[in-house]
């Protein structure tokens, strides 16, 4: 989710002791209170507001806001609408996905394979722009939907992601980054502590009545995270190290993606409960929550009695997954990583599969000099 007017980044220290990392201390350069940009709005112009703040998973924004604003004002997103909006917010997880892939893994091995991933990166894109487009205009036309689903198919699977199976063709990106990540042992497997659905009334209350809690959200006693692992922990190969694990996730979660989105061109009613949601929150507000790429995103709006939006609140998925006491932090803790550009690397590779919304810079420095 960057902010299309100055991403920011998050700065990752690690300090190792002879390889072992002993402590690791995030910084966030984000932009914060976007969220008082909504108010004093109508609650119509929230959707399109957060399609435009947010040029990174800008549609799931919209959806979010759209949800949150209608309960707010004690209506609800229809069936057609819904099924609509879902078709669009699965081309714009698998692309998202994808995007990342290609242009964010750290890798001289996968930059070389850069040239012609880009060119189905770019098919990936324009297919998933049109569906996205489609939905915005409100087109409910299922021969709209097939020609760009197809056509992000076929993109996925040049980069490698299965249309059945789980092993990505031979010579593919994603066999090549899947190659890489095997050959890391270093991170310990850990089982996610998922955020769900059954977390979203706790989460609200939190959301609502504690400020500040958009930055660094929490839920007692727990480990948070959200995103394609946290989502499909259950399915992951219990014989893969922990890196590939998690980027197997992330490959499955696409193909699921994309065999939802021809299930919808087909004329099924797939159950969309698990990719979003919506309800009364605390304060009589409404909320909306999207399953969006890197994880379960909610936005939560209050309409006045001008009619007008009086309060907003969003919560990102990255403000868990990089949280300082988050899941993130807790893999890298204690870890022996070595030192130098190895140490360097493995902390990257890292990152990149818990899949910030921004940018991230990595300090590394030897415990005695700390």
């Amino acid at each position: 989710m960057t902010f299309a007017l100055g991403a920011g980044a998050i700065r990752i220290d690690v300090t190792v002791s002879r390889g072992q990392v002993c402590a690791v201390e995030l910084t966030g350069s984000r932009p914060q209170g976007l969220s008082r940009m909504f108010v004093g709005r109508r609650p119509e112009d929230a959707p399109v507001l957060a399609g435009q703040l947010f040029s990174l998973c800008g549609f799931s924004q919209s959806i979010a806001a759209r949800l949150a604003v209608l309960r707010a004002a004690g209506l609800a997103m229809d069936t057609d609408e819904r099924r609509t909006a879902a078709a669009g917010l699965l081309a714009e997880r698998a692309f998202e996905t994808l995007r990342a892939f290609v242009l964010h893994w750290p890798s001289p091995r996968v930059t070389n394979l850069a040239a012609t991933a880009g060119v189905h990166l770019r098919e990936a894109l324009a297919a998933s722009q049109k569906i996205i487009a489609d939905a915005r205009a409100g087109s409910r036309s299922l021969s709209d939907l097939a020609l760009p689903a197809a056509r992000l198919e076929r993109a996925a699977g040049a980069l490698g992601i299965p249309l059945q199976g789980s092993a990505p063709a031979t010579g593919t990106l994603c066999a090549a980054i899947l190659d890489e990540t095997r050959q890391e042992r270093i991170f310990r497997r850990r089982r996610p502590d998922s955020l769900t659905a059954r977390d979203d009334g706790e989460v609200l209350n939190h959301l609502v009545h504690e400020t500040g809690y958009a930055a660094l959200p929490y839920l007692a006693s727990r480990v948070v995270e959200t995103g394609a692992y946290a989502r499909l922990c259950a399915s992951a190969t219990p014989d893969e190290p922990y890196l590939a694990a998690r980027l197997l996730a992330r490959i499955e979660d696409v193909r699921l993606c994309l065999g939802l989105l021809q299930g919808i061109a087909m004329g099924e009613d797939p159950d969309l409960a698990p990719l979003m949601g919506d309800g009364t929150a605390p304060n009589v507000g409404g909320y909306g929550v999207v399953e969006c790429a890197r994880g379960r995103l909610f936005h939560q709006a209050e309409i006045g009695n001008d009619g007008l939006i009086s309060a907003y609140r969003i919560l990102a998925p990255t403000e868990w997954n990089f949280h300082p006491a988050g899941p993130f932090v807790e893999t890298l803790l204690s870890c022996r990583i070595g030192e130098g550009e190895n140490g360097r690397k493995a902390v990257s590779q890292l990152a990149a599969l818990f899949d910030p919304c921004v940018a991230f810079e990595i300090n590394m420095c030897e415990a005695a000099h700390a």
